[in-house]
């Protein structure tokens, strides 16, 4: 069940990690007036992933002997350190 949750996150990362881009590149399939919505979106999760990579480094560092990575955790979150901390 938690791989299930964890692929259906990247998913949707995957999904919100490309709208966000494409916004960018003013090539986005959305309507302008939600676009503003996707990058705000993108920007809150981008910053919630940053305080979690300081929060949980130490921790999975401990746990594993192994470095965790930044831009992993940047682009994932917690589907990237969960299961290296459940091995």
């Amino acid at each position: 069940m938690l791989n299930l949750i964890i692929l259906a996150l990247k998913a949707s990362l995957v999904g919100l990690w490309g709208l966000a881009l494409l916004g960018l590149l003013s090539l986005s399939p959305l309507p302008a007036e939600y676009q503003f919505y996707v990058l705000a979106l993108a920007g809150v999760v981008l910053l919630a992933h940053l305080l979690e990579f300081f929060a949980m480094k130490a921790k999975v560092m401990t746990k594993t002997k192994t470095e965790m990575s930044f831009i992993q955790t940047m682009l994932w979150g917690f589907g990237y350190w969960l299961p290296l901390l459940k091995k």
